[in-house]
C-alpha cells in the first residue's frame, strides 16, 4: 500500500544522498503524483558491498543473454542490454500506473460509498442511471438497452454492499 510505497522512496532517497545510487522521478498528471524514472546503482555501492566491478559486468551479460535465450524460446528476436533496460524500465512504470489507478479508483469508490451510507436504494439508482447518462453522451460507454439495465444493477448492487455495515472497502456480501 502507501506506507510500503513510502518506505521505499525514503529508503532510495537516503541512498541517492549517500551516494549509493541515482534516484529521479518525474511527475505523471494521469496518476497524480511521481513515477522513478532511473534507478542506478554507482560503483560506490559495489565497493561498498566488496563486489568488483568484472563481477558486476559479468551478471550484466549473464542476465542479458539469459533474457535473450527467453526471447529466442518465445520466438522473439535479441536485443542489446540497452533495450533490455529500457524495456524493464517501460514495464516499471506501466506496472506503477496501473497499480496507482487502482488505488485511486478503491479510494474514490469508498468516498462514495461513506457519502451513500445514508441514501436511499432509490437515491442510489437515480444517481447511477445519471452517471451512466452522462458516460454515454460522452461516448465513454455504449451497448445496447439491455446492457444498460445490467450495468445499472450491477453499479447499485456494488454501491449499496460498499455502503453499508460501515465497511467501505469491502465487495463480498456479509454472511449472516
Amino acid at each position: 500500500g502507501k506506507l510500503s510505497i513510502t518506505r521505499a522512496t525514503r529508503a532510495l532517497t537516503f541512498l541517492s544522498e549517500l551516494g549509493l545510487i541515482t534516484y529521479q522521478t518525474e511527475y505523471d498528471p494521469l496518476i497524480g503524483c511521481y513515477i522513478p524514472t532511473d534507478i542506478t546503482f554507482t560503483s560506490a555501492l559495489f565497493a561498498a558491498l566488496d563486489v568488483s566491478e568484472e563481477a558486476v559486468a559479468a551478471a550484466r551479460r549473464s542476465r542479458v543473454e539469459w533474457e535473450n535465450r527467453q526471447r529466442k524460446k518465445q520466438g522473439l528476436d535479441t536485443l542489446g542490454m540497452d533495450e533490455l533496460i529500457a524495456k524493464a524500465w517501460r514495464f516499471v512504470r506501466e506496472r506503477f500506473r496501473s497499480y496507482q489507478t487502482e488505488l485511486k479508483s478503491r479510494g474514490i469508490k469508498r468516498a462514495r460509498a461513506r457519502r451513500d451510507a445514508n441514501r436511499e436504494r432509490q437515491d442510489i439508482v437515480t444517481l447511477v442511471k445519471r452517471q451512466l447518462t452522462r458516460e454515454i453522451s460522452e461516448g465513454r460507454f455504449s451497448a445496447s438497452r439491455e446492457a444498460v439495465k445490467r450495468e445499472v444493477e450491477r453499479r447499485v448492487k456494488e454501491r449499496m454492499i460498499l455502503s453499508r455495515n460501515r465497511n467501505y472497502s469491502r465487495l463480498a456480501t456479509a454472511s449472516p
